[in-house]
């Protein structure tokens, strides 16, 4: 393998004109991240006035001949900021009154950009984007042309680095022009970098990964990807460029197209691993003895592609799904789990992503809803969030491959269900000790209240309420926070921590529209009639739930309601409101649970 690799000044690129191929990465330097530590370091080397500049270095190229010009298989983001730092200062420079030096800087800036090839009788550009993302903005950037309106997510990153560094170059010449001028002398003859030019690509690509390996946390998914075209042959070369734009599109969509390596990991845990992967051993994995075997990329580099697309599909739709926090979803069930268990969550995506590719959208959500079911247990038992990966990742296993509701029933009997049913002594006693604020936020403690008065509703066949409108509610506390007066009667407590301890239990809360809210708050006279005033107000309410804590509460005769309130789950009725009552109610609201969190449409306890 011939490579020859030199150590280059800025001015030296000129004897190059570098090409991005299309199925490179597009431009993701950010202007205040990267490309700020760009300019950042080059300032802290850089000594206005000093006669002997110390030398600064940026990194390294790779790149492999393609006819007259040379593609770059890695350091296209510092190769285009470097571009963009030259647009700036030749914009900068331009129309300026310059003496003869500083004009002599300004024409080799001009010249380095771009220049006239008279064999091909046009001009060169010194860097050529060919992913399609780019639309030729660089181009005309380098040509002092209008840039395309159209904004793709590499364009307005360029565009903002462009804007960032010619904001950092106007610092000098706000000093002086030839403070500037002397910048760019410091950045085109002291800024090295080292050109590492390989005979093709495969040993271009191989070099890569071997320099990338030391930082393979950092670079896995660029790096598979390379290996994926590096083994890649006919077609199968295009075919693969393609499925990796679908790929960086998905990301893009879940928000995490800069951050891939979550999705990554989920996905080889999810089909391939045994365990927990951490993301610097992603790549070692990779191309491990074992990942070449699970993998295949080596016999079939495009069948993993289309596996990779598919599952950042599906990836990104349920990051959405868990995200949503309103109706209409194509996964309902793994909404909820964005209510029970954050919308930043993504443990549960470990079990998602290792059913089969052909998996319906129904099976994925039947095993979301299991899910959804595990982490109300599991939150109520207050399992540390940590612990989630290393179970998941292990019952993933079981799952791989599976497409029916009917197997993924199986596996859950077979899985969560024992996990959970070996606690549940310890779940009862926890949530009959509950308060109010152990389901914080807010957004939590409707979610629970408007799931167990969906369950309700769903017993009298009577229609459910959607997730806005539960989210739009608001929590009302029964024996209310403020009595008036601050007066107790010894019959509610005998002091005030005992009332508070009341007060903020579970069974002291329940879901109420706002306007009727707004009336039982004035109800705080605890020498009063105040329940009873409540509850006129509780039977006005849409929410069953909340109206059955009316005792004279009924709907006609016989009905599924009145059937409905004698039940246990149900025992909310009561005359008269204190602790004995609201432990009564907690103890109601833990069968309402457990009929709500099913697994497999079975009550944890059955």
């Amino acid at each position: 393998m011939e490579v020859k690799a030199q150590v280059h000044t800025i001015a030296k690129l000129k004897d190059y004109h570098f090409l991005v191929p299309d199925y490179q990465r597009e431009y993701v330097w950010k202007a205040d991240d990267q490309v700020e530590q760009f300019l950042a370091d080059i300032a802290s080397e850089f000594e206005p006035e000093a006669k002997d500049q110390s030398s600064y270095f940026i990194g390294s190229i790779i790149i492999v001949r393609n006819g007259s010009k040379y593609d770059v298989i890695d350091g296209q983001q510092r190769l285009t900021t470097t571009v963009l730092t030259m647009c700036a200062l030749r914009d900068l420079l331009k129309g300026k009154p310059l003496d003869p030096r500083q004009l002599q800087y300004f024409q080799t800036i001009e010249s380095w950009l771009s220049s006239f090839d008279m064999d091909a009788n046009e001009v060169q550009v010194r860097l050529e984007l060919q992913y399609e993302e780019s639309k030729d903005f660089l181009l005309q950037l380098i040509q002092g042309q209008p840039t395309p309106p159209e904004d793709t997510v590499s364009i307005q990153r360029m565009r903002e680095a462009y804007e960032r560094i010619t904001l950092h170059l106007q610092q000098h010449l706000t000093v002086s022009l030839e403070a500037l001028a002397e910048y760019a002398r410091y950045f085109l003859t002291k800024i090295d970098l080292v050109v590492i030019e390989s005979e093709n690509l495969s040993s271009a690509l191989k070099i890569f990964e071997t320099i990338n390996q030391r930082g393979a946390g950092l670079n896995a998914m660029d790096l598979v990807k390379n290996l994926l075209f590096s083994k890649a042959k006919g077609q199968d070369f295009s075919r693969i460029k393609d499925k990796w734009k679908d790929l960086t599109s998905h990301l893009q969509r879940a928000g995490e197209g800069d951050s891939p390596l979550r999705f990554l990991r989920y996905f080889l845990m999810a089909r391939y691993y045994q365990g927990i992967l951490r993301e610097d051993e992603l790549y070692k994995w990779v191309i491990s003895g074992e990942g070449k075997r699970s993998l295949r990329y080596e016999e079939s580099p495009y069948e993993l592609a289309v596996e990779l697309e598919k599952g950042a599909r599906r990836y990104a739709d349920l990051v959405c799904a868990t995200e949503l926090q309103n109706d209409g979803g194509d996964y309902p069930a793994v909404t909820r789990i964005g209510f029970i268990n954050k919308v930043k969550s993504r443990q549960h995506l470990i079990l998602l992503l290792a059913l089969d590719n052909r998996c319906p959208p129904d099976a994925v959500n039947y095993l979301a809803q299991q899910i959804e079911s595990f982490f109300f247990y599991s939150n109520t038992l207050g399992i540390q969030t940590k612990n989630y990966e290393r179970q998941f990742s292990q019952w993933a296993a079981h799952l791989r491959g599976l497409q029916t509701e009917s197997d993924i029933a199986t596996i859950v009997d077979a899985t969560l269900r024992p996990f959970l049913v070996e606690k549940l002594d310890e779940f009862r006693r926890r949530f009959l000790a509950l308060r109010d604020n152990d389901y914080a936020p807010l957004y939590r403690l409707r979610y629970v209240l408007g799931r167990m008065e969906n369950t309700l509703l769903a017993q009298c066949n009577t229609p459910q309420k959607g997730l806005r409108y539960i989210d739009g509610l608001q929590i009302e506390h029964i024996l209310p926070q403020t009595p008036r007066d601050g007066i107790i009667p010894p019959a509610l407590a005998s002091n005030q921590p005992e009332y508070e301890a009341h007060v903020y239990r579970l069974g002291n809360v329940t879901l109420l529209e706002s306007v009727i809210n707004q009336a039982v708050n004035n109800f705080n006279d605890l020498n009063g009639t105040w329940f009873t005033d409540k509850q006129g107000q509780y039977a006005k309410s849409g929410l069953l739930s909340t109206q059955l804590l009316d005792h004279s509460f009924a709907i006609g005769v016989n009905t599924a309601v009145n059937r409905l309130s004698a039940q246990p789950s149900v025992n909310f009725r009561t005359a008269h409101w204190d602790g004995q009552a609201i432990q009564q109610r907690q103890t109601a609201l833990l069968e309402l649970a457990l009929d709500t969190w099913t697994l497999n449409s079975r009550r944890l306890d059955a």
